[in-house]
């Protein structure tokens, strides 16, 4: 199963891990490549109806698959 450089996989359950976002945000890792802007994980945030690429290094994950 790929992961990336942070250790998230798909199907894990993630937020942000920055002090400069506040609220309770949680996301599905739906996918992990890459895609422009160096991002490394397609996300689909339960504020959102499409999956949003991120960068793995600004999450941090709360539940593993």
């Amino acid at each position: 199963m790929k992961s990336t450089l942070n250790g998230i996989y798909v199907g894990d359950l993630v937020t942000y891990n920055s002090p400069a976002i506040t609220g309770n945000f949680a996301g599905l890792v739906t996918e992990v490549g890459s895609w422009q802007g160096n991002a490394d994980v397609k996300v689909l945030w339960t504020h959102e109806k499409v999956a949003l690429t991120q960068k793995s290094w600004y999450l941090k994950v709360i539940h593993s698959s």
